[in-house]
């Protein structure tokens, strides 16, 4: 004959809920909102929860977990579909509390980790009359330069105005090459205007200097309105042509035949992980 016993079970706790708001980024000591779709990838506890969009809502369970960790995750080259976290950002962290079956609203907060463990192999902001970019068809016919311009950068006081005529053909790249540091690689480009943008490499011999080639891998069209900020993977590109050779970020836009536009450039930026 069985014994009777007495069942007890552990009551499960209510969850709290977590709504994401739009990103912001400190750049420098400013800080301001993204132009880019920013995913929240969320970690209670450390441990990998779900990737959350801005405005999703999602369940914490228990309520009573804490710290909640949320990484900072872009669309690679623009692309939907092409997803990660953003290697140069630190985790944001919510300590809580947070309350059982009520919702929590928060716009996360990124940082990008300290200069004295990134390297950027260029950056550009256009505050300084000494440009990171030099014009790589200088002399050709319909060669346009890169202008700093103060109407409505990004942040600061200026910008860089790129005017496209009719025929005319804009190509630049950073002045100072690099070689392949065998790590994540990523650009960052802010952009506006009416053309499409072109992103690539100049390669050079590494000894020498000589121009090998310069390619376009991408093509970055800028929002309708206002400011639009790309993150690009360059590591693909440069591990495709490897440590032989000495790189360059290319960028080019071209006019069409009739019209005139217009692009404006900011906070270009190439960074990658210092090697301990």
């Amino acid at each position: 004959m069985l014994s009777s016993f007495a069942c007890t079970r552990r009551e499960a706790l209510p969850p709290a809920y977590l709504r994401i708001d739009p990103a912001l980024v400190v750049i420098e000591n400013d800080t301001l909102p993204i132009e880019a779709p920013i995913d929240a990838w969320i970690y209670p506890e450390g441990k990998f929860l779900t990737v959350a969009e801005v405005g999703q809502r999602v369940p914490i369970v228990p309520h009573t977990t804490r710290p909640v960790l949320l990484a900072g995750g872009v669309r690679v080259n623009g692309i939907t579909v092409s997803r990660k976290p953003y290697p140069f950002w630190q985790f944001d962290t919510l300590s809580g509390p947070f309350s059982a079956e009520e919702e929590q609203v928060y716009a996360p907060l990124y940082r990008y980790f300290p200069d004295t463990l990134l390297e950027y192999l260029l950056r550009e902001d256009f505050e300084s009359p000494q440009l990171g970019l030099r014009i790589a068809n200088a002399g050709e016919v319909g060669a346009v330069q890169i202008q700093r311009a103060f109407e409505a950068p990004r942040r600061g006081v200026w910008a860089g105005r790129i005017d496209l005529p009719a025929n005319s053909d804009f190509r630049a790249e950073s002045t100072t090459p690099f070689t392949f540091p065998q790590q994540e690689v990523w650009a960052e480009i802010s952009v506006r205007g009416t053309r499409n943008l072109g992103v690539g490499l100049t390669v050079e011999d590494r000894q020498t200097g000589r121009l090998v080639e310069r390619s376009i891998y991408l093509l970055l069209r800028p929002p309708d309105t206002g400011w639009g900020t790309f993150y690009v993977d360059v590591t693909p590109w440069l591990a495709g042509k490897g440590t032989l050779f000495r790189y360059r970020l290319y960028l080019t836009s071209a006019g069409d035949t009739t019209g005139s536009h217009v692009l404006y450039l900011d906070d270009v930026r190439l960074l990658t992980l210092r090697r301990s």
